[in-house]
């Protein structure tokens, strides 16, 4: 079972800042010591949502993150050794040269443990052609093009250079990126599937779905859509979007849920969502081992509703998934997601 971090201040019910009415909370120290403590927990990946790229319309939302998504998993990474980051970033946003080049970077920086949230336009050929794009601008060099010869006067091999020079529908992008390969072979792409419309053609899957009723159709089309774009189920992971509530009792629990208050207003206000599961931390550890096991689920986001939620279930729940053998490891992020180190096409040849 892989398991992912989803950070916000405050928690992910809209009224959570009420709950920790501290401003030290917006800041990087605090969003950092939450990474470290799901780090040492064995979280997975840390996901930098971003609100799924939505701008606030009139008011900023409590719920997000104040930094720029890519800026900060920089930052983050470079202050802790293992855990990987998943960062948003919108197709309709960002010219895709540019994308490809940041997170091509990121990835360096934090030695192969960045991957890319891929927010889709709304446009489905378009975002196919701004897949192939950024991927094939991640192929630019083979992994052994950077010779660094001073003797012979050699900064690389010009043979494994590989220019994409890409003329499409929709962009024109020659290349290549002047950013070396990634030790991953390429950044972890990631996307929000709700059971309508065809992913890309990337490497995971997060399931947002509201009941465990919706959550078993949602992961039969998960599956459904990875074979469709080409790709082995054993190449993806599909995560289902967890919001634990939990107390030491079951009847705590249950008080606990009642005072957030979840209505379906807050929703709104939250793009991301996910199944409740309300009960102690015994009961939760079990629960999502069963719905792993029962659905085919290869793990779970976290989506804390409080920073109070997210403390007891690092101390309470992550050790007791970890005795029974549940979370993963690696020094990249797909190593540590168990997904292949992808070869460079000119090596498939």
């Amino acid at each position: 079972m892989y398991l992912g971090y989803s950070l916000t201040p405050f928690g992910h019910h809209p009224r959570a800042w009420e709950h920790a009415r501290n401003v030290e909370k917006l800041g990087f120290d605090a969003l950092l010591a939450q990474v470290t403590a799901a780090e040492s927990a064995g979280f997975d990946f840390v996901l930098l949502a971003d609100r799924l790229g939505l701008r606030p319309a009139e008011t900023p939302s409590s719920v997000a993150t104040p930094f720029e998504p890519t800026l900060l998993a920089s930052a983050l990474a470079s202050k802790t050794p293992r855990i990987g980051f998943v960062a948003a970033a919108a197709m309709a946003q960002h010219e895709p040269y540019n994308l490809a080049r940041r997170f091509a970077s990121l990835d360096l920086i934090g030695k192969g443990r960045l991957g890319w949230l891929a927010i889709p336009s709304g446009d489905p050929a378009r975002d196919a052609e701004y897949f192939d794009v950024v991927t094939g601008l991640w192929d630019s060099y083979e992994p052994d093009a950077f010779l660094y010869d001073k003797a012979e006067g050699r900064f690389f091999d010009p043979e494994k250079m590989h220019v994409l020079n890409h003329k499409g529908v929709h962009f024109s992008v020659r290349g290549p990126l002047n950013v070396n390969p990634s030790p991953q072979g390429r950044p972890v792409v990631a996307q929000v599937f709700d059971g309508a419309g065809a992913p890309i053609a990337g490497d995971v899957l997060f399931l947002g779905a509201r009941s465990v009723e919706d959550l078993t159709a949602m992961t039969e089309d998960a599956v459904q859509a990875v074979a469709a774009c080409g790709k082995k189920r054993a190449d993806v992971r599909i995560l289902a979007n967890l919001v634990p509530v939990i107390g030491e009792t079951a009847e705590a629990a249950d008080a606990a849920s009642a005072a957030l208050a979840f209505v379906e207003a807050d929703r709104a206000e939250q793009p991301l969502s996910g199944i409740r599961i309300v009960s102690t931390a015994d009961t939760i550890a079990g629960r999502m081992t069963e719905l792993a096991a029962s659905l085919g689920l290869d793990g779970f986001t976290i989506l804390p509703p409080t920073l109070d939620m997210a403390r007891l279930f690092v101390a309470d729940v992550a050790p007791k998934l970890a005795r029974r053998g549940s979370v993963g490891e690696g020094e990249t992020l797909r190593g540590r997601l168990s997904l292949p180190h992808l070869t460079h096409p000119a090596k498939e040849a």
